[in-house]
């Protein structure tokens, strides 16, 4: 049992050395905006989004979950595609692959690549065309 739970804590190291908690991978902004914008549609505040859920959770928490900036629970995922009437696939992006917003791949090809703001515009929309044309 003792190794078991040594064998668990390096896992868990390697984890977190490979997955910094301040780096959340990018569906879950992209399943962020899709439960914002079905939230929106139906009226609905972050705070009786929240109330609604068992255990609920504040408003501060849809907030972060909504912006991307924190992982949402599998049931936690389920009951918000059950109080927003959606089913849980929409809240997903449509080709399955984690795809950044444009203004975070933007920002890092600045910050790299050091090329004036429209140079920037310009790469990333020919980017975002040879993704379209290869889907």
């Amino acid at each position: 049992m003792l190794t078991q739970v040594m064998l668990d804590n390096a896992h868990f190291w390697l984890y977190k050395q490979l997955v910094p908690a301040n780096d959340i991978e990018p569906v879950y902004a992209d399943i962020g905006r899709r439960i914002q914008g079905r939230r929106n549609k139906v009226g609905m505040t972050q705070e009786v989004l929240g109330s609604k859920l068992k255990p609920k959770v504040t408003r501060a928490s849809i907030a972060n979950i909504e912006g991307g900036k924190q992982r949402i629970l599998a049931h936690t995922l389920l009951q918000l595609a059950e109080t927003l009437d959606v089913e849980v696939a929409e809240l997903f992006p449509k080709d399955g692959r984690q795809v950044a917003p444009a203004r975070r791949v933007e920002a890092e090809l600045a910050k790299k690549l050091k090329l004036p703001q429209q140079k920037i515009k310009k790469l990333t929309a020919q980017l975002k065309a040879k993704r379209e044309e290869n889907a």
